[in-house]
């Protein structure tokens, strides 16, 4: 298994039970001014973007792309988004060669 598959497995074991706890995710996230659940949006979006950055390759710049999660989505479907997102960069990342680069 990939590190990131590792880090996937370990972030679902450890919030995977939370997912339908709504106590905590407007907390503030440890000594970030966002809460937990915008937190977790970030993630997700990293994920997706550094995912699309390493298939697309550019060396200049960002790709004018962006993650949305809908208004209303609950924790369990933050949680689903970024096991999501996490697949997608471990797919990208076992399809590349240790030589492939992007821009960052």
């Amino acid at each position: 298994m990939s590190y990131t598959g590792e880090a996937l497995d370990e972030l679902r074991r450890v919030l995977g039970h939370r997912a339908g706890d709504e106590y905590g995710w407007s907390a503030h996230a440890g000594t970030l001014s966002w809460s937990c659940l915008r937190t977790a949006e970030h993630i997700a979006h990293d994920l997706t973007a550094h995912s699309g950055q390493l298939a697309a390759r550019p060396d200049d710049s960002y790709l004018p792309m962006d993650l949305t999660v809908r208004p209303g989505a609950s924790p369990g479907d933050l949680l689903r988004v970024i096991t999501a997102a996490g697949g997608m960069l471990a797919a990208t990342l076992a399809a590349s060669g240790p030589e492939v680069r992007a821009y960052h």
